[in-house]
């Protein structure tokens, strides 16, 4: 029995409801034909089946929600069982190839950059040895084998930058290949049995399973408004990448019209505000809406690129009316700018790996937290010469923590509940020409000064080496941003959730201060703590940030 799985079908979103089945159980099928209709969060999509063969189990009914890489159809015959023998009884077109795609790694970003690779073609590998070490939006992944067999082409080299659903590695005699001596032909039509287990489309030899009508392609058409039955494909056998209708929707944009060389009269379908499909909103949104019964189009989009959100959909409900928007700076600077030439220059890029993943962040911490900035300063001025600050700062982030246990907490604003914690696990921003990371330092609250600094120099050295590991960057409770060591007196940090707090730490500085014995010169420490006012009170983060002033004040 073989299992196709549910991919990315292009938006990188991690889930798509069920609208209707094309099929049922017990129909047989072929390459290409449609299955499924699944809504996005923009479209409904039909999922075509990578194989030819008998349906035996649907997994899901309608109004399901189906995550990516979820079991969505087994092929087969009903009560088969998959084993290895079935599996390996199952032969591959003599001298055929199979190419490996870059999956979604579990951010739904659309790219990785490759950092090194860990085999070489022409070696042998087992299912599951890891091949090539891929850096996402925040952390470095390894990635499997999905079979067993010998690599013939690794595509990309070091500091490449591969797009989810591209060829990543090429094998040739896999495990099917060489189950046996004697092999029946396979039929022209069927596929290799793993090709729905990768996410995105698969290329089996020299044929692309499901490319022309691709549900990735015709998602991104969707979204881009471009009608596919006008656009000339440039890939094998006039089938439509990708690429395809990119180079369509932006010949629209720029022109008006689209290029003849790529496309013959292509077209951009205007919104249908009648349809909920003109909302962007996830199916568990889109679910709730139609239990509180209300229009997506009633809805103020708050969410991630005016996306809706369950607070926008029960806000509607409510009958909350949205704030009237102020007039944007260009509507301003639009009369100023009339009849001048522009004298802006330079190319847009787009925006990959750290920066993006910052960017993401910052959004949905805008749409969610509700931030409220306390400043104070602290003399240091006892401090001795050679003291580690940024030591001192998470010494003094435990001690408050451990004092006032409701800033060092998470925070569910969809159940309202919060989550106290007794260790204390600090997240740090450390800047690099990459981006912004944050590492965590795990369990502060167990080390002494010379831990952390050990420990704050091996995240730094796993970063400029891009060896930084996912689990470096989970689980922080509270976080610090030590701007000042750059430049900056106050600042507003951005709380990132599930956390309620961030500390930022200014520029010193020497000023003159007032004290019992007359003026003195002192060397202060500007302080920004940021918390969800949502998770604590302003009196909870007033006491902590006074058990930070008064650690800080310490000699020693």
């Amino acid at each position: 029995m073989r299992q196709f799985n549910l991919p990315d079908l292009g938006e990188g979103l991690p889930d798509a409801e069920v609208v209707r089945w094309l099929v049922k159980e017990g129909d047989e099928v072929t390459v290409d034909q449609p299955m499924v209709e699944m809504e996005t969060a923009k479209a409904v999509v039909e999922v075509p089946s990578p194989f030819a063969g008998r349906i035996a189990k649907l997994h899901g009914q309608a109004g399901d929600v189906i995550e990516v890489g979820a079991v969505l159809v087994s092929f087969g015959e009903a009560g088969e069982v998959a084993t290895e023998e079935k599996v390996a009884a199952i032969p591959a077109a003599a001298g055929a190839v199979e190419l490996f795609k870059l999956p979604d790694l579990g951010e739904g970003l659309p790219d990785a950059e490759v950092v090194r690779w860990l085999v070489t073609e022409g070696d042998t590998i087992a299912v599951d040895q890891p091949m090539v070490e891929m850096e996402t939006a925040k952390a470095v992944v390894e990635v499997p084998s999905p079979v067993a067999g010998t690599v013939t082409k690794l595509y990309g080299q070091a500091g490449d930058v591969i797009e989810v659903g591209a060829p990543l590695v090429e094998f040739g005699g896999t495990a099917g290949n060489s189950a046996t001596k004697t092999q029946a032909k396979k039929p022209a039509e069927e596929k290799s049995q793993d090709s729905g287990t990768v996410v995105g489309a698969v290329e089996v030899g020299n044929t692309v399973v499901a490319e022309a009508s691709s549900a990735v392609v015709k998602a991104l058409a969707r979204k881009l408004k471009v009608d596919l039955g006008q656009v000339k494909g440039t890939g094998d056998n006039g089938q439509i990448t990708q690429k395809d209708v990119k180079e369509a929707a932006r010949s629209i944009k720029k022109t008006g019209t689209v290029s003849a060389t790529k496309v013959e009269a292509a077209t951009v379908t205007g919104t249908d505000t009648a349809n909920p499909l003109s909302y962007k909103a996830s199916p568990a949104v889109r679910a709730l809406a139609r239990k509180l019964n209300v229009d997506l189009g009633s809805c103020q989009a708050t969410g991630r690129k005016g996306s809706i959100t369950r607070d926008d959909v029960e806000a509607a409900s409510k009958g909350v009316k949205a704030p009237v928007s102020a007039p944007s700076q260009a509507d301003l600077n639009a009369p100023l700018a009339k009849g001048y030439p522009t004298l802006v220059s330079g190319q847009p890029e787009t925006v990959r790996g750290v920066r993006r993943a910052m960017a993401m962040g910052m959004a949905h911490a805008h749409s969610t937290i509700v931030p409220t900035t306390l400043v104070e300063d602290v003399d240091i001025s006892a401090w001795p010469k050679g003291t580690d600050s940024l030591a001192r700062y998470i010494r003094a982030l435990v001690v408050a923590a451990k004092q006032v246990p409701a800033v060092n907490a998470w925070f569910d604003g969809e159940k309202f509940e919060r989550t106290l914690h007794s260790s204390v696990n600090v997240g740090i921003a450390v800047d690099s020409e990459a981006g912004l990371y944050v590492p965590v330092i795990h369990k502060a609250d167990e080390m002494n000064m010379a831990g952390v600094r050990a420990q704050v120099q091996d995240l730094r050295q796993k970063i400029e080496n891009k060896a930084l590991k996912q689990e470096d960057q989970q689980d922080a409770t509270i976080s610090l941003s030590n701007f000042g060591s750059i430049a900056g007196r106050y600042g507003t940090p951005v709380v990132s959730p599930p956390q309620v707090a961030i500390l930022g730490t200014g520029r010193f500085r020497k000023e003159l201060k007032l004290t019992e014995n007359g003026i003195e010169n002192a060397k202060m420490l500007p302080l920004s703590l940021t918390f969800d006012h949502r998770a604590c009170t302003g009196g909870e983060a007033a006491r902590f940030l006074a058990a930070v002033i008064e650690d800080l004040q310490k000699a020693y």
